[in-house]
């Protein structure tokens, strides 16, 4: 046996994008389906919605959904949010033009901009709503990244505003005259993020909060991935058994592990040792809290500290209400300050809402927190709980609630 060191991912474990074993989100691409026959047989479409915390497979579901559509006589399409009011960034995506080089003074540009910068098209004036309009093909479009909206929609011009808020209540309320259906992922904003644009309420079972993966369907994947890829010989079920302890169902977890395993058994030809396995456990918990230090690395170590000191008596699955992080972190910085602190990890995905509280939604990442910078064990806020208590955590899916 050669001990192998793992520094970084490699390609074949890439932790973007679509999932090369793709195991379990039964019910949610269940639910998805039945919104695919509606929009087509009823009411025209919708906006279904994936929301969750960083490396729980949201874009790796978007592609999955995507390879649901083939053979349903559906068009997938690939948008960014700028293709919701620019008809020049619409015309590109759909692969009816070039997309132009936008310059400073041109980024606030929509309509007619193919015309001045050369391309032909046959639809250069058109609005957004007028493109998506112009066809009776079942479109489906899938939007990554959704919370970045958030950020997107407070400079625009209210013209622009305008057309990106009609397009997507059209969108969402089915009135395209063709079933069109967005798919949109993004961590624990997006909700909110929509809202801005005028969507709060969604469909039944079109909003997902993506958990992690059920333990029939994490074992399925870390087994494909070492005898499909790693070539491993001999029962799996211990190294299954012990990586599946340390990832707890969270997908960028499993591919953490997955790339100092494949580089083990590569090395061994296959054979599955405790040594390697001790090799691969180490280099794994490497990898996860080098992703860790990543998720806060926007943050100052007193920020670090003032988080760890609100979760430092909290288990894992037990979650705070939103006024007393507030009142805590107001106390350690300020008030003006607290408010950006809480939505920078929000947005990072530190903590999500979930049925009225926020958790930090990765159990080691909850561990590794307090371990690493809670100084002290707190029992409360001024005179008061921490919030009330209460087990959210569980496995594969569940039912995000707005706060």
């Amino acid at each position: 046996m050669r001990k192998v060191q793992t520094h970084s991912p490699s390609a074949e474990a890439s932790d973007r994008g679509r999932a090369k074993y793709f195991h379990g989100r039964e019910k949610i691409l269940a639910d998805f389906r039945d919104a695919l026959w509606r929009a087509k047989h009823r009411d025209g479409g919708t906006t279904f919605l994936i929301q969750g915390a960083p490396g729980a497979g949201k874009t790796a579901l978007l592609y999955k959904c995507g390879e649901v559509v083939k053979g349903l006589g559906w068009k997938t399409v690939d948008v960014n949010p700028r293709a919701l009011w620019d008809s020049d960034e619409l015309l590109y995506s759909l692969g009816l033009g070039k997309r132009p080089a936008v310059t400073e003074a041109s980024a606030g540009v929509g309509v007619g901009f193919l015309v001045k910068a050369g391309v032909k098209s046959e639809l250069p004036s058109r609005t957004t709503l007028e493109i998506l309009r112009g066809g009776d093909e079942p479109l489906l479009l899938r939007l990554d990244e959704a919370q970045t909206l958030q950020k997107t929609v407070p400079p625009l011009p209210p013209d622009q505003y305008g057309i990106a808020t009609g397009l997507l209540n059209v969108i969402h309320n089915g009135k395209l005259k063709r079933p069109v259906i967005l798919i949109a992922a993004g961590l624990g904003p997006t909700t909110k993020a929509f809202g801005t644009l005028g969507i709060s309420r969604f469909a039944k079972r079109c909003r997902v909060e993506l958990g992690a993966l059920g333990k029939e369907a994490e074992r399925a994947v870390l087994h494909d991935w070492l005898t499909k890829d790693g070539n491993a010989t001999g029962n799996t079920t211990a190294w299954i058994d012990a990586i599946a302890k340390e990832t707890h169902g969270w997908p960028q977890h499993i591919l953490s592990y997955v790339d100092p395993a494949l580089d083990q058994l590569h090395a061994d030809k296959g054979a599955m040792t405790a040594d390697g396995l001790a090799t691969v456990l180490e280099a794994g918990r490497a990898l996860r809290t080098a992703y860790y230090r990543g998720r806060v690395e926007d943050f100052s170590t007193r920020q670090r500290r003032s988080f760890a000191k609100l979760f430092a008596n909290v288990a894992y699955g037990g979650g705070l209400e939103f006024e007393d992080i507030m009142l805590s972190l107001a106390q350690d910085h300020g008030t003006e300050k607290a408010e950006k602190i809480f939505r920078r990890a929000e947005e990072k995905g530190i903590i999500i809402g979930k049925d009225g509280l926020y958790v930090v939604p990765i159990p080691p990442m909850h561990d590794w927190l307090v371990s690493n910078y809670a100084r002290i064990q707190v029992k409360g806020i001024s005179d008061r709980p921490l919030g009330q208590l209460r087990n959210v955590g569980g496995r594969d899916s569940g039912r995000g609630l707005e706060r």
